[in-house]
């Protein structure tokens, strides 16, 4: 063959009249989103589970703030465990977000029984003027500790050394501290999704924090210093958004230098789950709000894993349909879930959450992301109802 036959067999190789073209390129564009995803399968998700060691347990005195509306059951229920702490110096500082139940009247009777909690009361005027962030700036402005450490009503401490274990890391040059908050494991599909997505999102913010690129944290188990909260005016920059006083202040302030990694099952706090779809798919859009006023950096970086696990699939279709590398197509994706499936299952014995959500991840990662999809396009045409 000479080399104008060379080049002539080259070009119809890359005819686009050809359907034998589009397979190859299809292979192609799935073997390149292969890579990205087993890269960070391996690379980012696997370090979810790593522990830190802090060579000197350190007992800072903390100041617990939990914003809090219409909790009365939860407050009942949650607030002697959290004073069962086995932590010498901390106090717990409830901020009643103008409740319409019993939660005034639990919050007095808990008072009575323990001299650390302490209760301010909003009224229905300044609550419909301001929200959770109001509520929880002013639970910090009242605190006498300089390390605040964060959760919600729903949530119970994973054990009684809750307290220590979130903040022994934090000093210094370490002022933020990132937890991880399962979701409690009830009967039903919906709550498999709801354990599944909290366990993925948790692999993707602390494997990337444990790489250096810090870009979130839950506010159901989030500490750090007062003085980094209001360096920055608090939520000064992102008042006017619902949401966003977890991961729009963590993607502000962390740095791969500031920021503490906590993943050990004893320094979880457990949450309540929603039980209706309704109630869920409301919660992730307000969640959804926050995520548009990332840095530029952190947005690129997180759209990584929907668009080439988009780009694998589509790809997949197409390769498999003309029939071009079809044991490379289906071979890529037993390896990848098989690894996907190994690494969840092996970060869920770490954290000590259930384990079923790792073996079902093929299904209900398909699901979720065409989930997440609806709802990201339902909230360009809608915005969700503020907190409540």
């Amino acid at each position: 063959m000479n080399a104008n036959n060379f080049g002539a067999d080259n070009l119809r190789m890359i005819d686009l009249t050809e359907p034998h073209t589009y397979g190859l390129m299809g292979a192609a564009l799935f073997g390149l989103a292969l890579a990205i995803q087993l890269f960070l399968l391996l690379f980012r998700f696997l370090k979810t589970g790593n522990h830190s060691v802090v060579a000197e347990q350190a007992m800072h005195p903390v100041s617990i703030v939990i914003a809090a509306r219409n909790e009365e059951k939860n407050l009942l229920e949650n607030i002697p465990k959290i004073m069962a702490q086995k932590h010498p110096n901390f106090e717990v500082i409830i901020v009643n977000d103008s409740s319409w139940d019993d939660t005034a009247d639990v919050l007095k009777a808990l008072s009575l029984s323990y001299p650390q909690l302490h209760v301010i009361h909003i009224d229905e005027e300044k609550q419909n003027m301001q929200g959770k962030k109001f509520a929880i700036t002013l639970g910090i402005k009242a605190a006498k500790h300089d390390i605040i450490l964060l959760t919600d009503a729903d949530c119970e401490p994973a054990s009684e050394h809750w307290i220590t274990e979130m903040t022994k890391g934090l000093s210094d040059s370490k002022q933020l501290s990132i937890g991880f908050s399962p979701y409690a494991r009830t009967e039903g599909w919906l709550n498999r999704l709801i354990r599944f997505d909290t366990l993925l999102i948790g692999c993707q913010y602390m494997g990337f924090a444990r790489s250096g690129a810090p870009y979130m944290g839950v506010g159901r188990n989030l500490a750090y210093h007062k003085d980094l909260f209001f360096k920055i005016g608090g939520f000064k920059s992102h008042y006017s958004i619902a949401s966003g006083d977890d991961d729009l202040f963590v993607n502000q302030v962390a740095t791969g230098k500031n920021t503490w990694v906590v993943s050990t099952p004893e320094s979880q706090t457990i949450s309540e789950p929603k039980h209706s779809w309704n109630a869920w798919f409301a919660q992730k859009r307000r969640h959804f709000t926050t995520s548009g006023m990332y840095k530029t950096s952190h947005k690129l970086m997180l759209s990584i894993w929907p668009l080439s696990f988009a780009i694998l699939m589509l790809a997949g279709i197409v390769a498999l349909y003309f029939h071009t590398y079809t044991l490379f197509i289906i071979g890529g994706l037993v390896f990848r879930y098989s690894l996907q499936i190994a690494i969840l299952h092996r970060v869920s014995r770490r954290l000590d959450v259930s384990r079923d959500v790792a073996w079902l991840s093929p299904a209900l990662e398909i699901q979720m992301h065409a989930i997440n999809l609806g709802l990201y396009f339902i909230n360009l045409l809608r915005k969700p109802k503020k907190w409540n």
